[in-house]
């Protein structure tokens, strides 16, 4: 079975292939905001959705937590509709993350996917 066959994947095309890569979706206009994360969204080049995870050390300090705020967002977008919509997404946090945020982050992420998708 490829990699693309996969229904609930993350395969490399729902990938930002480069660093800075997400730069002109940061830039981009329409911004979906909740109380812990903003999700920057425009449409896709291609049919395939996109993920990016934006994290600073300032409001994401341990590795451990910038790993694990990656993998709940991946996950999320993985099994979510949006993954078949046509639109780049990146995610960034508004404020300081606390590992005791994880359910209200995964909560709120997929609330945005909602939002991005009914966008479509």
């Amino acid at each position: 079975m490829s990699r693309d066959a996969r229904p609930e994947g993350f395969s490399r095309r729902h990938r930002f292939s480069t660093r800075g890569a997400f730069g002109p979706v940061l830039r981009g206009s329409r911004k979906l905001r909740g109380r812990l994360a903003i999700m920057h969204v425009v449409p896709a080049p291609s049919q395939a959705s996109r993920l990016g995870v934006a994290l600073t050390r300032r409001l994401v300090p341990a590795a451990l937590d910038r790993n694990r705020v990656k993998r709940l967002a991946r996950e999320v977008f993985r099994r979510h509709a949006v993954k078949r919509s046509g639109l780049d997404c990146v995610i960034a946090l508004r404020e300081r993350f606390d590992a005791a945020q994880t359910p209200a982050l995964r909560d709120e992420i997929r609330e945005l996917f909602d939002q991005a998708a009914r966008l479509r």
